[in-house]
């Protein structure tokens, strides 16, 4: 198992697009399978789908990489905006700064203000290198659309291989149905999350159009996205908002309505809506899904923390299924 870990970890570059593209294709494939009752064939559904998902992923793609660019070009007058705003509040906190500085051998010109201070100590690598994390890199968005077409193209193939190499009817049947519950897990998951992230995404992209904000389209697709990150993809929002808020307005209200407005909306989806619809079926201690988060994301960075939810259900369905319904009783 430590083994597999460091491998894993080690070849990031590789996993990481070939296990999202698996954790896709299922979702696509059991969408295929129903097609196939409409008279579409499976194939055909499964490539217009990985088609359609390829475009999307270049378009969006490069206006995530563009938006990263110019937030971080606007840094230094995001600081001085946010300085102004919070005189008062940084001024008594000077105070402080000034006492160390006495303290100090160092000399220097004009100083700056206290948060231009802050940001200059930041280390720009690591947050570029953070936001990278979210942007893959052209090879990475390769192996993941490659891997994704094989996978839905020769899915049954596989699948019926993988279920033939064990050698009894039992260990058959346990496959079988470790396979559907696996499968019927993530589609019903992706399913309903995405359609509740679509109103979600809508209602963000309707907030940042009131507001005033630059691109409110592009905002609703990321939220839609990063809302599928537990924890940390609405702290990303919420942090982009306030920036893009800060940068656009005068005044302090009309700089955070977004993020409050954001805010609104993500909570009574996460705390109302979900788990009335999802219920129990669903239902995984939080611990759980931030220790899974803080584990994958450190494994595999920003993506791992996309692919925690997805590979914890998967885990727990496997579990349920194997130590379910007898061995010889016929899967669904």
């Amino acid at each position: 198992m430590l083994a597999l870990l460091v491998a894993l970890r080690s070849a990031s570059a590789i996993a990481v697009p070939m296990v999202a593209a698996i954790v896709l294709g299922s979702v696509l494939a059991h969408i295929g399978d129903r097609a196939q009752r409409i008279g579409v064939p499976t194939v055909v559904a499964g490539m217009v789908l990985v088609l359609a998902t390829s475009v999307g992923l270049f378009v969006l793609g490069n206006s995530v990489a563009d938006a990263i660019s110019s937030i971080l070009d606007r840094l230094p007058d995001l600081t001085k905006r946010v300085e102004a705003l919070l005189g008062p509040v940084i001024g008594y906190f000077d105070g402080l700064h000034a006492l160390m500085a006495e303290r100090s051998t160092q000399t220097g010109g004009e100083g700056a203000g206290s948060l231009g201070r802050l940001a200059s100590s930041v280390d720009m690598t690591a947050v570029t290198g953070f936001l990278g994390g979210l942007t893959p890199a052209f090879g990475e968005v390769l192996v993941f659309l490659a891997t994704l077409a094989f996978f839905v193209a020769g899915r049954a193939a596989l699948r019926r291989k993988a279920i033939l190499a064990f050698g009894d009817r039992d260990r058959r049947l346990a496959m079988i149905r470790v396979f559907n519950a696996a499968e019927a897990t993530l589609a019903t998951y992706f399913g309903t999350t995405s359609t509740i992230y679509l109103a979600v995404g809508i209602m963000t992209g309707a907030i940042a159009w009131s507001s005033g904000l630059a691109n409110p389209a592009l905002w609703g697709v990321i939220a839609f996205l990063l809302s599928f990150i537990p924890f940390l993809g609405p702290a990303i929002i919420t942090v982009a908002l306030v920036s893009a808020g800060l940068l656009t307005h005068t005044g302090l209200l009309a700089a955070l309505w977004p993020a409050i407005g954001f805010g609104i909306v993500h909570l009574i989806s996460e705390n109302a809506i979900l788990p009335s619809i999802l219920g129990r079926r669903f239902e995984i201690n939080p611990f759980l899904v931030f220790v899974a988060i803080v584990f994958w994301s450190w494994m595999w960075g920003p993506m791992g923390a996309a692919l925690a939810v997805p590979i914890l259900l998967v885990a727990q369905t496997m579990r349920d299924a194997l130590a379910g319904a007898p061995l010889s009783s016929l899967p669904e």
